[in-house]
Formats: structure tokens, C-alpha cells, sequence
């Protein structure tokens, strides 16, 4: 399964003033990590596109039970990762999930596999 998102840089940005819009979405490691980086706005809308792009990817859309907070995104030495919680880490048992993602001045783009673990 295969999602894909892209997301205008400045939408985002513009969240970067509503602290409670902030909580909502993210988590607090992703703050944490994002208000650390420079361009923080352009982090946090990288970890959005990839939580839409795991929604797209699961097939089950928002509906199914699935809260912003319960999909994690993390950032290695430099490769992203998914981690899940609660209803997302339930519907995606024995599967593991691949992130790709890049950004531009204007957008960042996410792609999000999630295939049986072997």
C-alpha cells in the first residue's frame, strides 16, 4: 500500500502561532524536533504530508478511529520514520512502514509504503 502527499510550505507556517492547532497535530517529540531546526515550519509540514500520507497509504481515512497523535514521525541521522499508536498501530500489525520525503521553497512532499513484515 502506497500514499502520497504534498502540502503547501506556508499553510503550515502559518500554524506556527496557534500552539493549541500545534498540540493537535503533533506530537510532542515532533515539536520538540521541529522547533530545534531552523526552518522549524518547513519540519512540521515534512511530518504532516507524512501522516496524511500513512492515512492515504492505510486506506482507512481519518473515519476509521485514528487521531493525529497516534502516528509519529522521527527523524534518525537524517532518515524519517513512522512510529504508531493506538488504533494505527493495531490496523498496521505485522506490516512495517517506509517513508521518503523532500521539500522545496514552497512544498514538502511525503511518500508512505507499508508492506507485510517478513
Amino acid at each position: 500500500m502506497i500514499g502520497t502527499d504534498i502540502v503547501m510550505i506556508s499553510r503550515i507556517g502559518h500554524w506556527m502561532k496557534d500552539i493549541l492547532m500545534l498540540k493537535k497535530v503533533f506530537t510532542d517529540n515532533e515539536i520538540q524536533y521541529c522547533l530545534n531546526k531552523r526552518y522549524s515550519y518547513k519540519h512540521l509540514a515534512i511530518i504532516f504530508a507524512a501522516k496524511e500520507a500513512f492515512m492515504k497509504a492505510i486506506g482507512t481515512g481519518w473515519s476509521n478511529g485514528i487521531e493525529w497523535k497516534d502516528i509519529e514521525v522521527i527523524n534518525k541521522e537524517g532518515v524519517f520514520s513512522i512510529l504508531l499508536y493506538n488504533k494505527a498501530k493495531e490496523l498496521c500489525y505485522g506490516k512495517r512502514t517506509f517513508v521518503s520525503t523532500s521539500c522545496s521553497d514552497d512544498l514538502a512532499i511525503a511518500i508512505v509504503t507499508i508492506a507485510d513484515s517478513e
